[in-house]
């Protein structure tokens, strides 16, 4: 077992539309809520390993429609990563764990980077179904060099991914070895009460759909693989970690 350790870097926060349902689907009706995007640096591996590249509020008010005053800009990625003596071109390897504009984004940023993303994901996003189609932006991953994989793949030491689809086609979660066990990334947009079930809802497997899916039965059985992976589960826009330094 590996002794890696991971740094949430949130870059934007933002109130949920429709609140609560937007991340647990059909249950928490009148519930608000605050979301966090992320970028996550692991560290320890044996390359500088980076889950997602991120996004900004600028974006989430100017092209896709959110009030400005629904989104707030918590740091810049130049301004997360250099609180870990980083700058973006350090960064070696880059796990997407999928292609929704707010985890890709920045991508570009990263000019010494390799890009790794399932097959199923890349191709979906290249030509999404008309259902999902604002959540893609073929500019923002056009270039990239991509590492493509199937499925459950070994990265690097102490670090796998898991394929998760169901939120997206080819969503990929993130377990990285550490010394309390294996900490999961979610690869599917959720919150902690998602692995939290509300009375009669989905009490036998105590998970909550994400409010976004592409296929609910996918989404579900992920959830699920996720919880038997790991020992601690990072929901993938938990508003806790905004003042998080490290994990665990």
């Amino acid at each position: 077992m590996e002794n890696l350790t991971i740094h949430p870097l949130p870059l934007f926060s933002g109130n949920a539309r429709f609140g609560m349902p937007k991340m647990t689907y059909l249950a928490n009706f009148g519930k608000d809520l605050t979301t966090c995007c992320y970028v996550w640096f692991i560290e320890g591996a044996e390359k500088k390993v980076l889950v997602d590249a991120g996004g900004t509020a600028e974006t989430a008010v100017t092209l896709r429609g959110r009030p400005k005053k629904e989104v707030t800009q918590l740091q810049s990625l130049e301004e997360g990563l250099a609180k870990l003596k980083l700058r973006p071109r350090d960064i070696d390897l880059i796990i997407l764990t999928h292609l929704h504009w707010d985890h890709v984004e920045l991508a570009h940023q990263f000019a010494n980077a390799k890009f790794v993303v399932q097959k199923d994901e890349l191709d979906f996003a290249c030509n999404p179904h008309h259902s999902a189609v604002e959540f893609y932006d073929k500019e923002l991953f056009q270039g990239l060099d991509f590492e493509v994989i199937t499925g459950d793949t070994q990265i690097t030491k102490g670090i796998k991914v898991l394929l998760t689809p169901g939120h997206a086609a080819g969503g990929q979660s993130v377990a990285v070895e550490t010394e309390e066990g294996i900490a999961v990334i979610t690869g599917f947009c959720c919150i902690q009460g998602n692995f939290a079930s509300s009375e009669g809802i989905n009490k036998e497997g105590s998970v909550i759909l994400p409010g976004i899916h592409l296929n609910t039965m996918q989404a579900y059985d992920s959830m699920l693989k996720v919880k038997k992976a790991a020992d601690i589960i990072i929901p993938l826009h938990e508003p806790s970690y905004i003042n998080v330094d490290t994990i665990p």
